[in-house]
């Protein structure tokens, strides 16, 4: 599946025109977070405060124009997602050079992403005839290129994945989550993307996306007989 970069070139040049006092990790950082609180916030009454005062003292930082470059961003990546959707906050960052090799931060390249849905998955339609949606779960989401992937392998069958397929995430590392978050959120993937060490099971956080809110998902999920998560490899 062949991508351009003259979207995310943009991106990137806008995150970059918020640098100066800050490095680059820390705006494409404080853009991740705001950006998810501001979709969070949107639905999720729990812990609204809290995530609020974090939203301002981390925007309150930024100048008027600079808030417009992460607003213009954001836009850019709604577009780009809808206009061909993939892994655009992933490739964003890697452009943006501040991926850590000590830490074992590599992102999974998206045709690679979707090419292990597509074999993973198969005949996605069989599947739903034994049940009324599908459940995923990504143990080492990272940006969400393995998620996305398994959404475009449905609507390439001609599912509707936001009504059949429901996704659960997770990752260590909080702007993984953020990016994750976001991207799934943009392309109204019902879905839990959790800061969570798969290794220890511990759970720091929870975001569910507003398709999962709005969709009464945790009702769906608690109710239905429904089949284990399906881990697909990748981050």
């Amino acid at each position: 599946m062949p991508t351009t970069t003259t979207g995310t070139a943009q991106i990137v040049k806008m995150l970059r025109g918020n640098t100066g006092a800050r490095n680059i990790r820390t705006v494409f950082t404080d853009f991740c977070e705001v950006s998810a609180i501001a979709l969070r916030n949107t639905v999720d009454l729990v812990g609204w405060t809290a995530r609020e005062q974090e939203y301002h003292r981390i925007a309150d930082s930024y100048t008027a124009a600079q808030l417009d470059r992460f607003a213009n961003a954001f836009g850019a990546i709604a577009l780009e997602l809808d206009r061909e959707p993939r892994d655009v906050l992933g490739e964003v960052y890697m452009q943006l050079e501040i991926s850590s090799k000590h830490q074992g931060q590599f992102f999974t390249p998206y045709p690679l992403a979707l090419l292990i849905a597509q074999m993973q998955l198969g005949d996605v339609t069989q599947l739903l005839e034994e049940r009324p949606y599908l459940t995923v779960g990504e143990p080492a989401a990272g940006a969400g290129a393995m998620a996305i992937a398994v959404t475009q392998v449905l609507a390439e069958q001609g599912i509707d994945y936001t009504q059949r397929l429901h996704i659960t995430a997770d990752d260590i590392s909080p702007v993984a989550v953020h990016m994750c978050f976001i991207q799934l959120s943009l392309l109204g993937a019902a879905a839990v993307v959790n800061r969570r060490n798969t290794l220890t099971q511990e759970l720091f956080d929870s975001w569910s996306t507003p398709a999962h809110v709005v969709g009464g998902w945790a009702e769906r999920l608690e109710e239905a007989t429904a089949t284990k998560p399906q881990p697909l490899r990748g981050s």
